[in-house]
């Protein structure tokens, strides 16, 4: 057996993607009806649109029943019981792969809460709960981190943000040296680029998911400023950054500012997509930029179904698309 788990490219085929249903009143402000909608609305893109069998976390039966009025009668939804605290499960299931000889294997980390600003009961149980429950191996990388901090193309090729990893209230004392070899231990790693930072108004202090995503030609897709946006300097530091590093640079428009209904600004970004098995769930904010963006990715995956929707609701609470699913691959 392989000593090093290798990290499949997110469109490579998923046998199932994991989700949790949001039900804490207090961490959505009264919006939680709202969030509850916008999941089941995902989830059921997910299942049928995209082909790919959900495994969605619910904490009792009436909450099962809550999420299954949202998304209808669709056989390729499981509900599962477990103890779980938020809907953010890129974060709080690890991330998983596959060892060489085909075993599902799990790449973990010491979750501290997101650098300690969000400690939200059994959010650090659910990893080790799914782990289990699948029997995955695991791999144990000894630092805190969150899932959406590490994009990666199959292939070795890694991508994060120094203002993630190196935060101090998750590694006070590491370098971005150490954290490439710590992980290069574990998985199959050929290279790591270290962004700078990721996003203002991003409560992960820059989720490399939210700004830089690789696509399945093997380019880089990061986004160009429109319409007053609040991280113009950002997404184009993170341009000429990942053109530094010798990447082929897709650019689409962002959605520009995008405000909560308490006038915040909000981290909108349409980089927080889902490639599903045969569809690609893109976040939208009913902008201008949208129609344009969802033909960009049209062209970016030919053989998968675009899919838009609304994302404001999730990313009032935080994130979009991505941040609330977590892909179980099909191991060889």
């Amino acid at each position: 057996m392989t000593d090093r788990l290798r990290l499949p490219a997110e469109w490579e085929p998923h046998r199932a993607c994991w989700m949790a249903f949001p039900h804490l009143e207090h961490e959505w402000e009264g919006r939680l009806a709202e969030a509850q909608k916008s999941i089941g609305d995902f989830c059921r893109s997910v299942a049928t649109e995209g082909n790919e069998a959900v495994r969605l976390l619910v904490v009792d039966d009436a909450l099962k029943e809550r999420a299954r009025e949202l998304i209808g009668e669709v056989d390729n939804v499981t509900y599962v019981l477990a103890p779980y605290g938020d809907c953010w499960t890129r974060d709080t299931i690890p991330l998983m792969g596959e060892t060489d000889p085909g075993t599902l294997g799990a790449l973990t980390f010491r979750f501290n809460g997101w650098g300690g600003k969000f400690l939200i009961p059994n959010d650090d149980r659910i990893g080790p709960w799914v782990v289990e429950w699948l029997g995955a191996q695991p791999f144990h990388l000894p630092v805190a981190l969150e899932g959406g901090a590490l994009e990666f193309d199959g292939n070795g090729r890694f991508i994060t943000t120094a203002s993630c990893v190196l935060d101090p209230g998750r590694n006070p004392e590491i370098t971005i040296e150490e954290f490439e070899t710590k992980l290069g231990q574990l998985v199959e790693l050929d290279r790591l680029v270290c962004l700078e930072r990721g996003m203002h108004h991003d409560h992960t202090e820059g989720h490399v998911d939210m700004v830089a995503r690789f696509l399945g030609d093997g380019s880089v897709l990061c986004m160009q400023p429109t319409n007053g946006d609040p991280n113009a300097l950002i997404h184009r530091s993170i341009e000429a950054a990942l053109s530094r590093a010798g990447f082929d640079v897709q650019t689409i428009p962002s959605p520009g500012a995008v405000f909560g209904p308490d006038g915040r600004p909000l981290p909108a970004t349409y980089c927080n997509f889902y490639a599903a098995n045969d569809a690609v769930i893109v976040p939208t904010y009913g902008v201008r930029s949208d129609e344009r963006v969802l033909a960009d990715f049209e062209r970016f995956f030919p053989e998968r179904q675009v899919v838009g929707l609304d994302a404001r609701p999730l990313l009032w609470g935080g994130g979009a698309f991505h941040c609330v699913v977590q892909p179980e691959p099909r191991v060889r």
